[in-house]
């Protein structure tokens, strides 16, 4: 989530991945200046998440991630198709098995049920 005052290109730098090839932090703010890159901060952002997610991104722990430089220097957000990222779960994937299976399960007969409930010596 930005900072209420964050500039487009402060939150391009928190969004680009840490890795060895991030520095330049100047230069990059002096081609994001010159490309008049805070007027397309949206997609330049949605474009930088999504290229989190693509396998050459994600493969050799981010080794393949280029510097932020060279990123603004050839403009790549630009024509860019993005696919539309789906949301993030809300809920733990282990607990919405969990609860799938609930919903498939058979209920107990009546009879197992009361022959537990005495065994307990509730009933």
């Amino acid at each position: 989530m930005p900072e209420l005052f964050d500039t487009g290109f402060e939150r391009f730098w928190k969004a680009w991945p840490a890795s060895t090839r991030k520095g330049a932090k100047s230069e990059c703010r002096k081609k994001w200046d010159k490309h008049y890159c805070e007027t397309q901060v949206d997609q330049i952002i949605k474009h930088i998440e999504w290229l989190k997610t693509t396998e050459q991104w994600l493969k050799a722990n981010g080794a393949f991630i280029p510097a932020p430089l060279v990123y603004l220097n050839q403009q790549r957000w630009d024509g860019a198709e993005v696919p539309e990222m789906k949301p993030k779960p809300t809920i733990d994937p282990a607990l919405a098995k969990i609860e799938a299976d609930r919903k498939r399960a058979a209920p107990m007969p009546e009879h197992i049920r009361a022959k537990i409930a005495q065994l307990r010596g509730i009933a």
